[in-house]
């Protein structure tokens, strides 16, 4: 019913000439591109794809053809077995998902030019120094990137690595350097530690390891199994650089480092100011599926 055509046999796993399906780019799926050769001929355990399928009064459907091997009781591999999954309207309700976030995007970012806009002119009318009204400016422009960077994701869930390269790159030219598995935080987390990322990066430009050529900046995270379930611990370690000293009051980027990051995480943070630069240490808690790769 699915298929709207007989069942097809073959008399092997290259034998697809009857199947007609065709990738997302519109090219054709080779015979040996199915899961039932992929299983048979190369041994895989579980093979998956999805397809553009041609049914057989002509009309087309998206498919999910997923294929496993069939063991006998010595646990030797006989043959294999095929399941066939209509997701067209999964698709389907994918690319409005798609077309709402772009457009939700392009809202958020006229809100943020209308925000950054209003802020300028309020600050310049009340005479605030425009190093500071830049540094306001900067962190705004560093905001609406890392919501522009999660649109571009599956938006629900992100790379740790991906956040902080996305950030850090751009501004360590080399010189920071990242470290660690791919682990999956949810956005709102990914969107906290971009813009935490961006203040401990603009504070060894001004006063730790990015202000004097030498310096490097080590960022790891490490996730680990415990009894309590899953713990990701991320390091920022500055080295070659000035001393660092603890200051005698803390501005809005130790928010966003500190109290703003743990209240998003509910995770512990843990700083060091020593004779061989600053270090900041995060350890949190993360649910099953923020799993590492």
């Amino acid at each position: 019913k699915m298929v709207r055509h007989p069942v097809l046999h073959s008399e092997d796993a290259d034998s697809y000439g009857e199947w007609v399906s065709f990738h997302e780019d519109g090219s054709r799926v080779a015979s040996h591109e199915y899961p039932l050769a992929r299983v048979l001929r190369d041994n895989e355990t579980h093979s998956k794809i999805d397809v553009n399928y041609q049914r057989g009064d002509g009309t087309r459907f998206w498919m999910r053809i997923i294929g496993e091997p069939v063991m006998n009781a010595d646990g030797k591999r006989i043959g294999a077995t095929v399941a066939l999954i209509d997701i067209d309207e999964e698709r389907n309700l994918r690319e409005a998902q798609n077309i709402l976030i772009a457009e939700l995007n392009h809202r958020v970012k006229n809100a943020f030019s209308v925000v950054k806009s209003i802020v300028s002119q309020s600050l310049r009318k009340m005479s605030i120094q425009r190093g500071v009204r830049e540094t306001i400016d900067q962190r705004l422009n560093a905001y609406a990137t890392a919501h522009s960077k999660l649109v571009g994701t599956s938006w629900d869930r992100t790379m740790v690595g991906a956040v902080a390269a996305d950030v850090l790159e751009p501004i360590g030219n080399g010189r920071i350097i990242l470290s660690g598995p791919e682990v999956e935080v949810p956005s709102r987390q990914a969107l906290s530690f971009s813009m935490a990322f961006y203040e401990l990066a603009t504070n060894a430009m001004k006063y730790g390891a990015l202000s004097v050529p030498e310096g490097r900046v080590h960022l790891t995270w490490e996730q680990t199994s415990t009894a309590d379930g899953l713990t990701l611990a991320l390091d920022w370690v500055e080295t070659g650089g000035p001393a660092a000293e603890k200051p005698s009051e803390t501005g809005f980027g130790s928010f966003i480092t500190g109290r703003a990051l743990e209240a998003e995480t509910g995770g512990k943070i843990r700083t060091v100011f020593g004779p061989g630069g600053y270090e900041w240490h995060l350890e949190m808690p993360q649910q099953k599926e923020g799993r590492a790769r």
